[in-house]
Parts: C-alpha cells; sequence; structure tokens
C-alpha cells in the first residue's frame, strides 16, 4: 500500500468555500441550519428557506459538502443536494484536483477526522472546529481511482439507507392520512351524511315516480373520500354539539388523561450514566429522537422511569410535542413522557400524538425560558372518542403499515452499522476495496 497511496494534509486535497450572502439577496432559496442535520446519521432531517432567517449566511452548491464546526463531535456531516444557504457554523467543503468528493465527505466523516477536527475546538461550552488546524491533518490516500471505488461502497449503503428512509416516510405518511381523515377530517361521517341527503332526495324523487329505492351503493367518493361499506356502517351519519365544538354523533368529548396512560421521566443520578452499553437505553429528550425510534446514545444502570416497546414518547420540555415511538423498553428522563391509549394500541396513540401538535404549541410559547408541559396539563388536553369498533378497524389496518415500518428501520440501522464500520477501515486502507464488496454484496 505504501507505493500506491501518498500521505497528504487535509489542505491539500480540500478547499473552504467562502462564499457570504445575505438572505434577502437569494429570496425563496433552501436554507440549512445545524438543525437540520441529523446527529451521526450523514443526512439531513429536513431543511428551511433564506426568508425565514435575517444574518449573513455561507451559500453552497450541489454537491458541496456541508460539515457542522459548532461542536463537530456531534458528526453532522452531509453532501448538499440542491444549492442552497446555510449556517456560517457549517463550513462549505470542496474537493480538490485529484480528489473524489465523496471519498473527500467520507473522510471528513470518519471516526478520526472527527476526533481530531474537536480536539482543537475552541471554546468550552460552545467549541468551534478551526480550519488552520483541520487543514494539516495528514493521511494516506488512494489513487484516485481506487478513491472512487471506496466511495462507491459507501455510497452504495448510504443509497439503500436513504430508500429505506424514503419508504418508511411514504408508509407512515399513508397511515397518518388514514387517521386524519377518519379522527380529524371526519370524512365517513360527512359521506355518510352525504350519502344519506342524495339518498333520502333519491327516495322521495322516485316516491313521486313510482320507482324502486335504489340498493346501497358498494362504495362513496363522496367528500373525496372512498368510502367501503364495511368501514361507513361502523361511523354516525350527523354530527352533535359538544363543549369541543361539533363532534360525530355518538362519540364523547373527552380528555387525554381519562383515555391515556402516561409516564413521566425522571432522570436517574448522573454517576449512572454510560456510553458503553451499560444498562438500560435512556432517552433524555428530543436530540435522542430519529425519524420514528430514538438512537442509543447514553445507557442507564439505574433506571427510574419506564417506557415500554410500542409507547409513544413525546418531548415535553424544549421543544415540547416532538414523536418518536419506543423500539424497547427503556428509561426516560425529564424531557420525555411516554404515552400508551387505555386499549394498548401503538398505531392510534403514536398517530394522535402527532395531531395534538397545535396544543403542544401553546405550551412551548408560554415557558419563560423553556417551553415545558407538566403531566396535569398533558391530561388536560382534549380528546374526542370514536367506538371501540372504530378503533380497532384502524389498529387492523394500520398496525401492518407500522409493522412494515418496523422491519425497515431495524434494516436501517443495521445497514448504517455496517457503514460505520467499513467506512474507517476503507479509508485508513485496513480494508480493501475487493473484501468490503464481499461484504456489502452479502448484506443488501
Amino acid at each position: 500500500m505504501a507505493g500506491e497511496w501518498t500521505k497528504m494534509s487535509f489542505d491539500q486535497c480540500a478547499d473552504l468555500v467562502r462564499d457570504t450572502v445575505h438572505p434577502s439577496e437569494v429570496s425563496g432559496r433552501p436554507y440549512i441550519g445545524l438543525e437540520h442535520i441529523s446527529e451521526g446519521q450523514l443526512s439531513l432531517s429536513g431543511y428551511g428557506s433564506a426568508d425565514q432567517v435575517t444574518s449573513i449566511k455561507s451559500r453552497f452548491q450541489k454537491g458541496d459538502i456541508l460539515f457542522g464546526k459548532l461542536r463537530p463531535y456531534f458528526r453532522k456531516v452531509v453532501i448538499a443536494t440542491f444549492d442552497g444557504v446555510c449556517s456560517t457554523d457549517i463550513w462549505v467543503v470542496r474537493h480538490k484536483r485529484g480528489i473524489d468528493q465523496r471519498y473527500l465527505f467520507y473522510w471528513m466523516a470518519s471516526p478520526d477526522f472527527i476526533e481530531e477536527s474537536t480536539r482543537a475546538s475552541e471554546g468550552t461550552k460552545m467549541p468551534r472546529a478551526q480550519w488552520e488546524f483541520v487543514g494539516r491533518i495528514t493521511k494516506l490516500i488512494p489513487p484516485l481511482q481506487e478513491q472512487r471505488a471506496i466511495a462507491h461502497i459507501l455510497g452504495t449503503l448510504d443509497g439503500k439507507i436513504e430508500l429505506n428512509r424514503r419508504m418508511s416516510k411514504t408508509l407512515e405518511e399513508m397511515a397518518r392520512a388514514i387517521f386524519k381523515s377518519w379522527f380529524v377530517d371526519f370524512d365517513p361521517v360527512r359521506a355518510n351524511m352525504e350519502r344519506k341527503n342524495s339518498t333520502q332526495g333519491h327516495q322521495e324523487a322516485r316516491a313521486q315516480s313510482g320507482e324502486e329505492t335504489p340498493p346501497f351503493l358498494a362504495s362513496s367518493h363522496l367528500c373525496g373520500f372512498a368510502l367501503n361499506p364495511e368501514i361507513a356502517r361502523l361511523f354516525p351519519d350527523s354530527f352533535e354539539d359538544s363543549e369541543l365544538g361539533k363532534i360525530p354523533r355518538g362519540w364523547i368529548a373527552s380528555t387525554i388523561g381519562q383515555n391515556f396512560h402516561i409516564v413521566m421521566g425522571q432522570s436517574p443520578p448522573g454517576n449512572t450514566y454510560n456510553e458503553i452499553g451499560n444498562g438500560m437505553p435512556f432517552y433524555q429528550g428530543r436530540t435522542d429522537f430519529g425519524f420514528r425510534y430514538p438512537s442509543h446514545r447514553v445507557f442507564c444502570t439505574a433506571p427510574t422511569r419506564l417506557a415500554e416497546p410500542g409507547d409513544t414518547l413525546v418531548s415535553v420540555r424544549a421543544p415540547v410535542g416532538d414523536v418518536n415511538m419506543a423500539s424497547e423498553q427503556c428509561a426516560i428522563g425529564r424531557g420525555v413522557a411516554a404515552i400508551r391509549h387505555h386499549s394498548g394500541s401503538r398505531s392510534f396513540t403514536y398517530y394522535l400524538v402527532h395531531q395534538l401538535g397545535e396544543h403542544f404549541l401553546k405550551f412551548e410559547a408560554e415557558g419563560t425560558v423553556f417551553g415545558c408541559i407538566n403531566k396535569l396539563d398533558f391530561e388536560r388536553l382534549p380528546f374526542i372518542v370514536p367506538s371501540q369498533e372504530i378503533l380497532y378497524e384502524f389498529d387492523r389496518r394500520v398496525s401492518p403499515i407500522d409493522d412494515k415500518i418496523e422491519i425497515i428501520e431495524k434494516q436501517t440501522k443495521m445497514l448504517v452499522i455496517l457503514r460505520d464500520t467499513l467506512l474507517p477501515k476503507l479509508i485508513s486502507g485496513e480494508l480493501r476495496v475487493k473484501d468490503a464488496e464481499r461484504i456489502v454484496g452479502r448484506c443488501t
């Protein structure tokens, strides 16, 4: 390897792009802040708009590497998939001649690079990586062709990870759409109302003309909702007044506390935490949350409050209302609550809590320093109680979707572990391309 790989410094391989701009000059462009880059995942969790920010930002182009220099140990590194602007706490990096951009990205995402950039960070509470120091980091660099081969292997895994994430999000959007239709917009009730009114009108017209009443329709697309008769019979065909406004007839205006079991988290003693896997997974707040399930950042040997598998996890402190689901029994700190409907349905609980977002917002705004919601306020949140038959039918239709998401997310987790295991070995030359190709081939 010594004859093929060349020792180079980072500043021989990369340029820091110093192209700053005021957001008003790029109105409408996407904006990426540190909050939009997933910690340790090498992916974006979302993005904002340049219209939402005011101070000077850095301009980036599609394909640029974005590296979070503030607290670099969070490993917030992505390749931009569009043009836009970003926080000045994010480096915009481009490769130099002879260096493959994606290889450079994986080098910057490697544990050694993260560790070295963190070691020389300035500041104690909010350390920032220093380009002058990072530029002096050296390593053996393979020929361009091998750089591309390494990047291709890791990129194949990232491609599968991204595909899985899109599949999971699509499935969740389907389930959310069903929940919203049944329990927020009450589409089946409205469709029943229109069908009843239409049928009554036809009956009157036919009675006057002597025609027979038409048979029951197999389905209805009234209100933009395809109504299966098996579902239709579960829903009423009218609304009634309640303290929560108009609700489906026969449903009950109630509260979360009367229908759900809530466990408010409590942080165990600090000396019981560890990051080496001893004890139980411990989640302290929304910073531990992922797309659907939390990531394992801390463990605890003396848990005080527990969430069970399938419980919905809710951030109850700054910000209030972020939602995840427990994939296993875990400890929860004071920034998290666990909630489950009395029926035991994980699916109904999860999608209901997502719909409580507007109720959580007022607690976020009312906090003097940090927004928060206590158990009593949580229990007082409004809830409209449907029939048990409807809850059962929703669970029967949506639980298989959630099962599929769980399978995909477990596979994604294994792919992330594989990528993060291969990455430092390939970048250092400890593992050669052909060996890595065989490993990836068996796992994808």
